[in-house]
């Protein structure tokens, strides 16, 4: 338990979880994130892939196809082969045209192996190979005779087989591979009556070419099936004409959607499939790919191999780093303790010698420092102790007094109402306010209405003083009285008019104020009809506030730097004072105090 709780071994296994946790966290997620990038990005490559070759498989056997169509060209010319097929003869003539057409049809396409034209009418057989023609009697009912053909009325692809001479004699120059081939009935237009059958053998060179261009050999299969389930192509050459028991093909034969993929896993394959399934000449043709997750996600595995052996030499790194680092850390704090302990016995001088310059020989120094300030400060506790008493008295006797004046008022006040002197009232409760406003300690900063006030109840007073001589007129229509600004900046103002203007003027006194607020800053006007500011004080006053300079002047003018000063300090260095003169008589301060941003409260 004595070591769990030690800094270094907490030390040691902080400093190893903050190394490893990390560490391994992004080793996992970055491979998880590369699995899911490279499942995401085979996907869309490779359905675009399935689906541009099932655009090329499509093309080509429209190819084959339309070739077998060919039968019907030229229908209004004698020597074709739909007007042989349609009259039944068998000369010299007759097969001479006929070796032109099956010669032409044989080279319109390199894949051509070789084409079979069987006639009902003649009961006669054609098979063109390589530009030679073998014609063979009917012999209908007997062993040997090919009537595959002749038992289908509609056209159709035979699956891939190995290739024969459609039960005639043998070439000795006819090739045997596995052939693709298309049968199409030929019929008497309009009255639908069979006439022959063509059958045209495809090699699977082209198809293989194109397949082969959908899939990474050795890495990937691929397979195109028709509806019946037997493998036109695949890229297990085994499979080729064959129906494959593979349970992840049968999936996508049956898959309700045309196009998609899914994965897959059971004994045999464990991985992602994309298939696409087209229709054509009345069949529903497949395409499937199959993607193992082992070629996948081979490059998230080597990388993760990769970071795997990172991470053990990194955490061998940390852990011989941890414990140089804890050790080095934490072996002088030990010592420190060791020493701190000591004033648990009463020894207040430590003898702590380190030529550590690191943070700890700092607190080394600062421990010893600090415990020889502390035998310093014993002696002197009880005096400061004595004089902090005497403080506070002061500043509790400071209090009483402006707190008694008040009272005094109050009380005053109600004497005068109770002897019907309501003007002796009005006057000690515009002064009861005006202390109360200043005694207010706790609020340096008041909305405007609460200024506004407090030079009413200072000209309330002053009234009393003029008589009908002062008048004051207040503007606030259009001003922002919630507007938070430093206490006592307008009833300083206004008193200037009374020690400054006034002076020696015996003739009717006139104070205006007047506020407005705009979405930029708050104005605030104060003017009167005084003897207004000679130019040379005018000059130095406007200097004067515009260097910050303190304002001591000998006259006991009011320090008007010390508004502005803290209208700065608190709206802003947008803040402005300006003053000037007025025609005929009288004196001008205006107040331009910004709103705040981020809001006027403090």
């Amino acid at each position: 338990m004595k070591i769990r709780s030690s800094i270094r071994y907490k030390l040691s296994v902080f400093l190893l979880i903050s190394i490893i946790v990390p560490i391994a966290a992004s080793i996992f997620l970055s491979f998880f994130y590369t699995k899911r990038s490279l499942k995401e990005d085979a996907i869309r490559e490779n359905s675009n892939i399935v689906h541009q070759g099932a655009t090329s498989l499509i093309s080509q056997l429209n190819q084959m196809n339309n070739l077998s169509l060919s039968v019907y060209t030229n229908v209004h010319e004698s020597s074709s082969l739909y007007n042989i097929l349609s009259r039944g003869r068998s000369d010299f003539m007759v097969e001479r045209n006929l070796y032109s057409g099956l010669h032409a049809i044989e080279q319109s396409a390199k894949e051509v192996q070789q084409v079979y034209l069987y006639s009902d009418l003649a009961d006669q057989s054609y098979l063109l190979i390589n530009g030679f023609l073998k014609r063979d009697v009917g012999q209908t009912g007997l062993e040997g005779h090919y009537v595959q053909p002749l038992n289908k009325d509609d056209p159709y692809f035979e699956p891939p087989h190995v290739s024969h001479n459609y039960g005639m004699e043998e070439f000795p120059y006819s090739p045997v591979n596995t052939v693709l081939t298309i049968h199409r009935p030929v019929y008497r237009a309009p009255l639908k009556e069979r006439i022959g059958v063509l059958s045209i053998d495809f090699k699977l060179d082209r198809l293989r070419n194109l397949s082969d261009m959908l899939y990474d050999k050795g890495n990937e299969h691929l397979y195109l099936l028709d509806d019946t389930g037997t493998t036109v192509y695949s890229s297990e050459t085994e499979w080729i004409g064959q129906k494959p028991p593979h349970s992840w093909l049968q999936h996508a034969r049956y898959n309700l959607f045309q196009s998609g993929y899914f994965d897959w896993k059971d004994d045999g394959f464990h991985g992602i499939v994309i298939y696409e399934k087209f229709e054509l000449i009345g069949r529903v043709w497949t395409i499937a790919k199959q993607i193992p997750n082992d070629y996948l996600y081979s490059n998230a595995s080597r990388v993760l191999r990769i970071n795997m052996i990172l991470l053990v030499s990194f955490l061998v790194v940390a852990i011989a780093a941890t414990l140089f680092v804890s050790v080095k850390l934490t072996a002088p704090i030990k010592r420190l303790t060791e020493s701190i302990k000591k004033i648990k016995l009463g020894k207040l001088k430590l003898d702590i010698y380190s030529d550590r310059s690191d943070e700890v020989g700092v607190l080394g120094h600062t421990i010893k420092n600090m415990v020889d300030t502390i035998d310093n400060l014993i002696m002197r506790e009880l005096r400061l102790e004595l004089a902090n008493k005497n403080n506070q008295l002061k500043a509790l006797q400071a209090q009483i007094n402006p707190h008694f004046i008040y009272n005094s008022l109050q009380s005053i006040g109600s004497v005068a109402l109770h002897h019907q002197v309501p003007k002796i009232y009005e006057l000690t409760s515009s002064l009861g306010a005006m202390m109360r406003y200043n005694m207010n300690t706790e609020e340096s900063v008041v909305p405007l209405y609460k200024e506004i006030s407090h030079v009413e109840a200072y000209l309330e007073l002053q009234k009393q003083r003029f008589k009908e001589r002062l008048s004051f007129r207040m503007v606030t229509e259009g001003a922002d009285l919630a507007f938070k600004m430093p206490k006592m900046i307008l009833q300083p103002l206004v008193e200037n008019c009374f020690k400054h203007g006034f002076e020696n003027n015996s003739g009717p006194l006139e104070i205006t104020l007047v506020c407005r607020s705009d979405d930029e800053a708050l104005r605030i006007v104060i003017e009167d009809n005084g003897l207004g500011v000679p130019p040379e004080r005018m000059r130095q006053l406007v200097e004067t506030i515009g260097q910050g300079e303190t304002d001591s002047d000998s006259d006991g003018s009011i320090g008007l730097i010390n508004v502005i000063s803290r209208l700065r300090l608190y709206n802003g260095e947008e803040s402005q004072l300006l003053v000037r003169n007025l025609e005929p008589a009288g004196f001008s301060v205006t107040l331009i105090i910004p709103v705040r941003k981020e809001g006027s409260s403090t």
